[in-house]
């Protein structure tokens, strides 16, 4: 089957993938006084505390780190939301997939454009709050879509392997927990690469493909220019492999995962 055939069969789909998003933010905000308003209060209450902490209690030598950290930690947090859910969602959606039958591969789906519009809420604030955080408002921005693009489909292709591998191996959402903690300092959030005089951990955060995208990010939004070829190539290329190896992987299992489950 070709890949516009493949397109076009989860296409047919969408309803269903809409619904399942649906079903996730009622079962999340289900209950909540203020209801799916709270979507914006984490990422302001965050944002409201890094700005009290880090420009009147712990001051640094970036000029406007909060806007360097938020920028950072958001695209973080959707990667990380991302990677860790997709180890249960096939496990988690189990009934259903035993019930009836629509391609395996929507519910990972599914879970990351879930975590794609909790985040896309935030980022929308970020670009509210943008010039008070200390930036303005410039042409390399028109850049950020295409690096988020990028971003969410190695994110997408990743989570793909991940859920596979965990029906086998349930304790790999464990294993990834902590590895994620791992990579949030392995990744430039906190600190910028000026600042590290370690060639060894220089190197660590070189093969990290998350603080590729995290340089591209803070290239665009932070430091108002173009992140280069050489980092969208990177980002290309970490982007193309992880598809690769998540929709190669997600084909090969896609037969057995019922049973598995």
């Amino acid at each position: 089957m070709s890949m516009l055939a493949q397109a076009q069969r989860l296409w047919a789909y969408r309803d269903l993938v809409v619904n399942l998003i649906r079903k996730d933010l009622i079962v999340r905000y289900q209950g909540a006084a203020l209801g799916f308003a709270w979507s914006l209060g984490s990422p302001l209450a965050l944002i409201v505390l890094y700005d009290v902490v880090f420009t009147h209690i712990f001051r640094t030598s970036i000029k406007d780190y909060v806007l360097y950290l938020v920028i950072g930690v958001l695209h973080y947090n959707l990667f990380s939301q991302v990677i860790a859910q997709s180890c249960e969602s096939l496990i988690s959606a189990s009934g259903l997939l035993q019930k009836i039958y629509f391609p395996r591969i929507l519910i990972p789906t599914a879970n990351m454009l879930f975590n794609l519009v909790l985040s896309m809420i935030a980022i929308s604030l970020l670009f509210v709050l943008y010039p008070l955080l200390g930036g303005t408002y410039n042409w390399t921005m028109l850049l950020y879509p295409f690096a988020l693009v990028l971003f969410v489909a190695f994110s997408w292709g990743l989570a793909l392997t991940l859920s596979v591998l965990n029906v086998e191996f349930r304790d790999l959402k464990h294993l990834v927990e902590i590895a994620l903690m791992f990579l949030f300092w392995l990744t430039p959030l906190t600190y910028n690469l000026s600042m590290i005089h370690n060639h060894l951990f220089l190197l660590v955060i070189e093969l990290n493909p998350v603080a590729q995208f995290m340089i591209a990010f803070h290239n665009i939004l932070f430091h108002a220019r173009n992140p280069g070829l050489g980092v969208w190539l990177i980002t290309l290329a970490w982007t193309l492999a992880s598809m690769a190896l998540g929709m190669l992987l997600f084909r090969r299992k896609a037969g057995t995962l019922v049973e598995a489950l």
